[in-house]
């Protein structure tokens, strides 16, 4: 089963959108870099090359190359590499993190990258869904270093796979993760209403406007094609060594406590940046220009439901579904 849901939205970002979607989209949470790097460790994987694919402005790249001695981000859109080399960033080592154009499908060409030379390969991903959780996130303060990419649920997975069994050393680990639908915190008061609220912004206002990898991501991966299940089949990726964790599904604690990435807290004009930056609302507001940016902006007409629920009261928790997959390549 191929996957072809090509993101018709990130690849043709402006330069202009590409620097707006790098400064407003928060970094991930420690948690989700502990799980990889402790699995890719405790696997025998060595902390030399990290490739991070469809890597956008590089957030997430900045944030793991600290703990790689040399680290390229990839990414299919000219205009996000453009704002990730504005940005730059360092290795472990000191060195600069390379930051190419190319699609997750053919960059095993890249000069830079060598066959079976990559330690870790990392496609970290951000649904529209969990963007709504980040509205209400404390700070932005991390924004100008995040990840948020074009993401494995827009690639051909037949050809990633093809793609990393060329590259990743034996041994090695590929990494996805997505942080999927929001959720109020269970003790957040009117939480039911508030949860009802999002739903309906997310499938029934956005919904007509996602593609395939939207879906992918809103159902935490549970149907991506995986390495044995293409055609032809990734052997180098055996289902033997591979490890899903799923955490806080449908809004139910896995811990009883909190969410796994965190609970946080937002304004609702730190909202409304991040939200502009979602594929699926830039395809609504494409397709409804007169109401774009007005007070009948989608985006707008949502937070006002959310603030009306809550008692116009900025202070109250959300967090997220996660999701994490874990491959091994073969030795």
């Amino acid at each position: 089963m191929a996957t072809n849901a090509s993101d018709p939205t990130f690849r043709s970002y402006s330069s202009q959108q590409a620097k707006s979607y790098a400064s407003n989209r928060p970094s991930y949470d420690s948690a989700i870099y502990n799980v990889v790097f402790e699995h890719h460790a405790n696997t025998g994987g060595q902390f030399g090359v990290l490739v991070d694919c469809g890597c956008g402005p590089g957030n997430a790249t900045r944030d793991m190359a600290a703990s790689f001695d040399r680290v390229i981000g990839i990414d299919a859109g000219p205009a996000m590499i453009d704002a990730a080399r504005s940005i730059g960033g360092k290795t472990k080592i000191g060195e600069d993190i390379k930051f190419e154009v190319a699609p997750a499908e053919t960059f095993s060409e890249l000069e830079s990258l060598k066959p079976e030379s990559v330690d870790l390969l990392t496609v970290a991903s951000m649904s529209f869904e969990f963007q709504i959780r980040l509205c209400f996130q404390q700070t932005l303060s991390m924004a100008s270093h995040n990840f948020l990419n074009p993401m494995v649920h827009w690639f051909n997975m037949n050809k990633f796979y093809a793609e990393a069994a060329k590259v990743v050393k034996p041994g090695g680990t590929v990494a996805f993760w997505t942080r999927a639908s929001a959720f109020p915190h269970p003790d957040t008061p009117n939480a039911q209403k508030l949860k009802e609220i999002m739903l309906h912004f997310e499938k029934d206002i956005l919904g007509p406007y996602g593609v395939a990898g939207n879906q992918h991501a809103a159902e935490m991966y549970d149907n991506l094609p995986l390495p044995w299940g293409v055609s032809p089949p990734v052997k180098e990726f055996p289902k033997s060594n591979y490890i899903k964790h799923d955490y806080d599904r449908d809004g139910v604690l896995s811990n009883g406590n909190t969410f796994f990435a965190g609970a946080h807290k937002r304004t609702y004009e730190q909202a409304e940046k991040i939200l502009g930056t979602a594929s699926m609302v830039t395809r609504w507001r494409e397709a409804h220009p007169y109401l774009a940016n007005t007070d009948k902006d989608c985006v707008k007409v949502f937070l006002n439901e959310l603030r009306e629920a809550s008692d116009n009261n900025d202070d109250w928790l959300a967090g997220s579904a996660t999701t994490i997959l874990l491959f091994k390549k073969s030795t």
